[in-house]
């Protein structure tokens, strides 16, 4: 993998960082050999320099007078924008001129964003937005919009406690701007909007002092559902990635406690993970952005292998919620959860072999019949099907299909404590033409590869909860945030490292280890109390260690087993006793009456 925030000169270029798009990040010329992301560093250079942006070059380029016409509008967008917060009010002849984002890096005056909205009546939402960060109460009045959740969120974040309270004081609120589609809603906004976080509110774009090339950095190529500026938020940091923040921990009960009506001030994506991880149905369609965050995905299909009702809700809405590529993944997942529940509904001759899951026995296992069944409609799939016959020890169905030997049965037949498998599996192998260390390949077109598999598939914990790496949870980083996949790849804090190196981990796949990592660290701390909190857990330190070589106190209140051992004589040995000429079971069950009869069943 190749990190991203090296700084050479070969790094830096890969990102686009040249000495030409430098430059124009610096507001000094427009790129003569412009590459892939030179637009975004000319988008920004006009933005923050207003010399920039009227210069002929700039002029000419929005003007349409340059032989290169494809980011006109864009660089046009941009410079109207710095004029306006240069106190100028630019001719802006269509729609694709006009900008979005008119009050980053630097505020107009009260009366020109006045003037703007008597000139452009369709940019008064843009404006009002701008009197939330600026403080303009009273021009914000005068507009008389709708109370937008946007701008009201904008508000919060900037201390404009008047227009904030103007806002959320009303019984009906609107969405009308829209953050993610840089777009106005000016003709039929949506009603009934709360507060929900979904706005790029202006402390998450205060960028960083950039003093030379090497710390300039690039845009954001990972992909971020924001980008107002229109500048690929390019910024001269990339780890931690936007969107990366802690919760509060004022604020870190939302995690575990119903949602309030309005969303307090937090990055959401943490509350989007464990939605989805949880399979939270109410929750994640609430909290989901338009676009994927990192690990979402693979929290998706976690939660779908999981909860039955999670997995029939996306059944319904996978293709309108997915891009063609992931709604693959999702599809296998929830195929996968409807198999282990026994319906096999889905799964006809007429399938896609993409759309049949690799893993189907975990975390619940099909019946036999199901397995049986599975097999006679779709044999291309019986390697999977007698997987799932020695995860089961469904010995006679094993043997029936009777599929090809392959790495993978004896990988997970080693493990099993009935030894038939592996015995099976031994003298069948033994032909030449067999050999048991590789993995046979289905027909059936399923997305996997010998290494892909592997044995996170194969594993008996497939869910862990230890690393090699202990220190990663006190880290100071480790507190609720939803940490980017190049922030976790750190082999050493995955204790199957033998296997790190060939298996190539797609956003797809089940067990991926940092999302797995991720959420039972915020397991963790979800249930640890205020006071645990505070200090290192797994109980590991050196003082642990030493505490525990002392006699432990007393417990004050003991757990009662009095009843325990007449339990299990009771219920295990007591009919066996009395056929032996031991007393009867009613003498031996009187205890169960007795213990019902004080009210403590």
């Amino acid at each position: 993998m190749r990190r991203i925030y090296e700084t050479s000169k070969y790094a830096r270029e890969d990102q686009g960082c040249t000495e030409e798009n430098y430059a124009a990040f610096r507001g000094q010329k427009l790129p003569e050999s412009p590459n892939w992301c030179s637009k975004f560093y000319v988008v920004n250079g006009i933005r923050h320099n207003e010399e920039f942006a009227r210069s002929t070059e700039v002029s000419d380029v929005c003007a349409g007078k340059r032989a290169d016409e494809s980011n006109r509008y864009l660089y046009a967008r941009a410079r109207n924008a710095r004029l306006i917060m240069s106190n100028t009010i630019p001719e802006m002849t269509c729609d694709e001129e006009k900008p979005y984002c008119i009050w980053h890096p630097d505020l107009a005056s009260e009366e020109t964003y006045r003037e703007l909205a008597k000139k452009y009546p369709d940019m008064r939402y843009h404006v009002g937005r701008a009197c939330a960060v600026a403080g303009y109460d009273a021009l914000y009045r005068e507009l008389d919009l709708l109370p937008d959740v946007s701008i009201a969120e904008e508000a919060r974040d900037n201390g404009s406690t008047a227009i904030f309270k103007s806002i959320v004081s009303q019984h009906v609120r609107y969405a009308v701007m829209n953050d993610y589609r840089r777009t106005v809603e000016l003709d039929n906004p949506r009603a009934g909007a709360t507060l929900n976080n979904d706005a790029a509110v202006r402390s998450t774009l205060i960028s960083r002092e950039v003093r030379e090339m090497y710390t300039c950095g690039g845009p954001d190529d990972e992909g971020f559902y924001f980008d107002i500026q229109e500048d690929g938020n390019l910024s001269p940091v990339r780890y931690p990635r936007r969107g990366t923040e802690k919760i509060p921990k004022q604020h870190e009960d939302i995690t575990y406690m119903p949602l309030p009506q309005d969303l307090p001030a937090v990055n959401k994506d943490v509350l989007i993970n464990l939605a989805a991880w949880n399979g939270n149905v109410e929750r994640y369609l609430r909290l989901r952005r338009p676009e994927l965050i990192p690990n979402e995905l693979a929290s998706v299909i976690r939660g779908a292998y999981f909860h039955t009702p999670f997995a029939r809700w996306l059944d319904t809405c996978l293709d309108f919620l997915f891009d063609e590529d992931d709604a693959v993944f999702v599809r296998q997942a929830v195929n996968a959860r409807f198999i282990m529940d026994n319906d096999l509904s889905r799964i006809t001759h007429d399938t896609h072999g993409y759309e049949i899951p690799t893993l189907f026995w975990w975390p619940h296992l099909p019946t036999n019949d199901t397995l049986r069944e599975l097999a006679w409609r779709r044999p291309d799939v019986n390697q999977l099907v007698a997987l799932a016959c020695i995860a089961a020890n469904y010995q006679d169905v094993f043997d029936e299909i009777d599929a090809e030997p392959s790495q993978w049965q004896w990988q997970l037949a080693s493990n099993s404590p009935n030894p038939h498998y592996l015995a099976s599996l031994e003298r069948r192998a033994a032909s030449p033409a067999l050999c048991r260390f590789w993995a046979s390949r289905t027909k059936c077109g399923v997305p996997y590869s010998d290494e892909s598999f592997e044995k996170r598939f194969l594993r008996m914990d497939k869910e862990p909860t230890r690393w090699r790496s202990r220190e990663w949870l006190y880290d100071a980083r480790g507190g609720l945030r939803n940490v980017a996949e190049a922030e976790h790849y750190e082999p050493s804090d995955w204790y199957d490292e033998s296997t790190w190196e060939k298996s190539q981990y797609e956003a797809g796949e089940l067990f991926l280890p940092w999302v797995q990592k991720q959420a039972a660290w915020w397991n963790t701390h979800i249930s640890a109390t205020e006071e645990a909190r505070g200090r290192p857990l797994l109980y590991s330190s050196a003082a642990d260690v030493e505490r525990r070589k002392t006699p432990a106190p007393a417990p004050g209140w003991p757990k009662d087993f009095s009843h325990w051992h007449d339990s299990c004589e009771s219920w295990q040995f007591v009919k066996g006793r009395e056929d032996l000429g031991g007393p009867p079971a009613e003498k031996e069950l009187s205890w169960y009456e007795d213990w019902r009869s004080t009210g403590r069943a």
